[in-house]
Order: structure tokens, then C-alpha cells, then sequence
């Protein structure tokens, strides 16, 4: 999949090495193919219809709105959480990052942790060329406003970027949790011998990301979205593992 997506992508990348600044490019060859790069996890999971990387992005989006809303200082009395107040946040930057922080995709590709331990290795090469062709393409200083909002994403150093990192897991069990409530059979009517999302749960997301979110606000939700989850699957007849549940890292963080 990963292969064929990059082939497809190879005249356009030549398309866009010709010039500088070139604005219908960056809208319509790298912007508008996020609207088409449909995500690698939905994808091998048989989902009907997968979202796309824009979709995802968007969402992100609404989701980084939410920290501009009143809060509950009691959630941020614990030390570990006092570093996390909204009020540290520089909420404009955390909305320019949360709507570009996968715009690398849309020449890098989707790669996930199932691509293969090549791609993987390469990954982070891949991308940060991806980021500065596409600065190239747009020129500065938006060009270098998106690198440096990609680089300090994946560097995971400052709250905005915390945060995001955050978003960007907890949408991605929100669109599992919404998968599985759309397309997962009740266990009986199941075919065990699949893997696909009408027979089985996607377990993988939420395993994955028991223990990843560290901002109160969305350790919150997340807590939530894995509640209503477990009664979705009970009524299917599916149970919920002990690692899908909310780790204990994050309760006990919850909780202090």
C-alpha cells in the first residue's frame, strides 16, 4: 500500500521541484492529497470508507479548540499536572500545529508501526524531507513556520507539543471507538477466523494508547470514550482486556 501511494506521488514531487513559492501547488498537489491518503491503520484493519489524513486533521483541530475553554483547576492540583494548566498554552500555535502536524504525509505517506522495520527506520528521514520540499514549495516564512511546527512536534519538548500528541491519540481511539460501533458484528455472528473490523475488536488502538495521553483534559475523555466503549463491546458480547483499558500511569495521575 505504503509502495504504491509513494509511486503514484512521484510526478507530482517532480512537479513541484520546479518551482519555488508555488501557492496552487502547496493547496491543491500537497494540501488536497491529504484529503485523499486514506489512514495505513483503517486501511489493514478492512474498514469500509477509511478516513482520510485531512479528516483526522480536522478533528484534531476541534479537539485543540477545547483547550480554550474554562476549566476545572482542581484536574491540575497534582504536581505532575500543574505543568500541563491550559493557561501555559499558546493556543494559536497549538492550532497551526494540530491542522499540519501530518501535512508531512501527503509526500512521506502514512507509516505506521505494521509498515516493515525499514520503512519505520527511514521514517523520521522521510518525513523531515518531505517538510523541507514542502517549504521549498510554499516558500518562506509560512514554509518555515510549518518545518519548525513539524519539528517540534516530533521533538516533544513544549506543552503545545505535548498536547498535540495527545490530540492526535485520542482521535485516533475516538475514530476506532466509532468503527467499531458502526461495523463490529455481536461476538456471536463473528467469524474468528478474521482479523477485519466487522469481526473483531480493534484492540490495537486502544492498547497502544492506555498509557500515551498525559494532559489531564484529554486523559479525561480519553477515561470517558474507553467507558462508553467497554458497554458498546459488553452489548456485542465482546469483553474489553485488561490492557485496552485506561493505564494505570494515568489513573493514578487522575486521581492524586
Amino acid at each position: 500500500y505504503f509502495m504504491k501511494h509513494i509511486t503514484h506521488l512521484i510526478p507530482f514531487i517532480a512537479l513541484l521541484t520546479m518551482s519555488s513559492s508555488d501557492y496552487v501547488s502547496f493547496i491543491s498537489t500537497i494540501c488536497g492529497k491529504l484529503k485523499t491518503i486514506k489512514r495505513t491503520g483503517w486501511v489493514r484493519s478492512g474498514v469500509p470508507l477509511p478516513e482520510s489524513d485531512a479528516d483526522h486533521m480536522h478533528r484534531c483541530c476541534m479537539c485543540a479548540m477545547l483547550a480554550f475553554q474554562d476549566v476545572d483547576d482542581t484536574d491540575y492540583d497534582a504536581e505532575s499536572s500543574k505543568k500541563y494548566h491550559p493557561s501555559k498554552l499558546d493556543k494559536n500555535k497549538l492550532l497551526r500545529m494540530t491542522v499540519s502536524h501530518d501535512l508531512c504525509e501527503s509526500l512521506a505517506g502514512d507509516i505506521t508501526p505494521h509498515c516493515g522495520s525499514a520503512l519505520l527506520d527511514a521514517k523520521e528521514a522521510k518525513e523531515q524531507a518531505a517538510m523541507e520540499e514542502i517549504r521549498k514549495v510554499v516558500g518562506d516564512p509560512l514554509g518555515k513556520d510549518l518545518f519548525d511546527l513539524w519539528r517540534e512536534y516530533e521533538d516533544q519538548e513544549t506543552i503545545e507539543a505535548i498536547y498535540c500528541k495527545d490530540i492526535d491519540k485520542f482521535e485516533m481511539v475516538v475514530q476506532a471507538f466509532e468503527y467499531e460501533s458502526a461495523h463490529l458484528l455481536h461476538k456471536e455472528k463473528a467469524d474468528g477466523s478474521k482479523s477485519d473490523v466487522f469481526n473483531q475488536p480493534l484492540r490495537g488502538f486502544f492498547s497502544s494508547t492506555s498509557s500515551a495521553i498525559k494532559t489531564p483534559l484529554f486523559m479525561k475523555m480519553d477515561h470517558e470514550l474507553r467507558d462508553r466503549r467497554e458497554a458498546m463491546l459488553t452489548e456485542k458480547g465482546w469483553d474489553v482486556t485488561a490492557e485496552e483499558k485506561q493505564g494505570v500511569a494515568n489513573k493514578k495521575a487522575k486521581t492524586s
